[in-house]
């Protein structure tokens, strides 16, 4: 039996020995994954504070509010538990401060005592003790004034025994109030910085938010504008083009300008989106992807000023949003001739150019027919 309680009672010792260990380690290790998870987002936040709205794809942009999004919700749990442990602070300060002004308190009395003690020793033991003490009648009367002067000296003992461990109590709160301090210090500093962070990273993302609300409003209206106009468009090819609208090869085209693809080909938030946008800032030259006829040059609802070039076989080619454009309805262009420069009018949040590819009036995805 006594066997079987040694060998539990050294189990637990091991187990307790092996659990003291690990503690450290754990916390280090969650320590380390904060860290690690802080810089992360420091990491997230500084590159979205480089991104620019206006040249940054749609996938790009919303990938990045999105970051933005997440940064901010564990910015907020952050800076909430730092201004918890900043009211913990302040409430430990408090306690620890209503504790020293009770040990001072007690203090003061004990040293009061301490005095008055100390003053009636003094004055018993420098006259009145000895005179009592030659006034004794008998030895029983000696005895009794002898164990009264001794219990005064002991009273003096425990009053200065009672200040000094007053004292030592001071000192002891003293230092827990010291240190409170410092922690609300550190604390208050801490809830500061991430208070900061996170006003700096809400102005951020109310930027990108904004900008990225921006662009899906802009990205519906001229979606709708365009579908508006699609029958314009149809009926401008149509007359160009005559009967022969036959599927052509796009081989051989040239980029009309360079810059970051934004809005892609396709469905968009709700919408299609019938061409390739390309970031290319104000004033930039438009090219002809192909040698073609200008079969329209003017303004369309939500493209603004548009070219239309047709290069045959029922394969044409659009320019929308130009600040101007540089050619007329009717002109041959060689592939390269410039015809129009970027811009922002019709429905456009920014500079880009709208590029679109058409089949027998039919938009494709311009991408795949444009070098790689």
């Amino acid at each position: 039996m006594r066997t079987t309680k040694t060998r539990a009672l050294a189990a637990a010792a091991c187990a307790a020995v092996v659990l003291l260990q690990a503690a450290p380690a754990r916390a280090e290790s969650i320590e380390s994954l904060r860290r690690k998870h802080d810089a992360a987002q420091a990491r997230r936040v500084a590159a979205a504070a480089k991104v620019d709205a206006a040249r940054a794809s749609d996938a790009q942009l919303e990938n990045t509010v999105n970051d933005l999004n997440n940064a901010v919700h564990a910015q907020v749990a952050a800076t909430d538990a730092a201004q918890q442990a900043l009211d913990a602070a302040e409430v430990t300060v408090h306690q620890a401060e209503s504790r020293l002004d009770g040990t001072r308190q007690h203090v003061n009395q004990l040293r009061s005592v301490a005095i008055d003690s100390a003053i009636d020793a003094y004055v018993r033991n420098g006259g009145h003790a000895i005179t009592d003490l030659m006034k004794a009648k008998n030895l029983g009367d000696l005895s009794q004034r002898e164990m009264y002067i001794n219990t005064l000296v002991a009273n003096d003992r425990d009053a200065l025994d009672n200040l000094r461990g007053a004292l030592l109590d001071e000192t002891a709160e003293e230092a827990r109030v010291s240190k409170a301090r410092d922690v609300l210090k550190a604390r208050r500093k801490d809830a500061g910085t991430k208070l900061k962070a996170l006003a700096s990273q809400l102005k951020l993302q109310a930027q990108l938010r904004g900008a990225l609300n921006d662009r899906i409003a802009d990205y519906a209206t001229e979606a709708e504008a365009a579908a508006n106009e699609e029958g314009n468009i149809q009926k401008v090819l149509a007359a160009a083009q005559g009967a022969d609208t036959g599927p052509a090869s796009a081989a051989g085209l040239i980029w009309p300008c360079r810059g970051p693809l934004t809005s892609p080909f396709g469905m968009r938030w709700g919408r299609m989106h019938q061409g390739q946008d390309i970031a290319c800032g104000v004033g930039t030259p438009i090219h002809a992807a192909k040698a073609a006829i200008v079969v329209f040059a003017g303004v369309m609802s939500g493209y603004g000023n548009v070219v239309i070039l047709d290069h045959g076989g029922g394969f044409s080619t659009l320019y929308a949003h130009q600040s101007r454009m540089a050619v007329t309805q009717g002109q041959h262009v060689g592939q390269g001739d410039v015809i129009g420069f970027v811009g922002s009018t019709g429905h456009s949040t920014g500079p880009h150019l709208h590029f679109e590819t058409r089949f027998g009036g039919t938009p494709r995805n311009p991408v795949p027919y444009l070098p790689h």
